[in-house]
């Protein structure tokens, strides 16, 4: 009877460290996991980076070809072309005017 207890211990023993074991190989996988995690999260955050620098490129381009665009047809030149397709006398022809000076409200 005694040497059955002696091995039942001896077994329960085993199954405590093994566990220990198991605990740590886990902890150490888990651990050495967190570097490959943070670089693929990094590598995604810098994708996501490069789109929205991308967009805002584009973004800025199409702001100023807008803004050429309204220079071009607010011109004098284009103004008095126009008035003359438009059969306007002289004294009729559209100014372009600007407020200067006025703070922006």
């Amino acid at each position: 009877m005694i040497t059955n207890e002696q091995e039942l211990t001896a077994k329960s023993g085993k199954r405590g460290i093994m566990g220990i074991v198991l605990l740590f190989v886990l902890a150490g996988s888990l651990v050495g996991m967190v570097p490959v995690y943070m670089q693929n999260r990094i590598e995604s955050l810098y994708r996501t980076f490069d789109g929205l620098r991308e967009k805002a490129s584009l973004m800025n381009r199409e702001i100023l070809l807008r803004e050429f665009e309204i220079n071009k047809l607010t011109s004098m030149e284009y103004l008095s072309k126009f008035a003359e397709r438009a059969g306007l006398e002289l004294g009729d022809v559209p100014v372009k005017v600007r407020a200067m000076g006025v703070p922006n409200e």
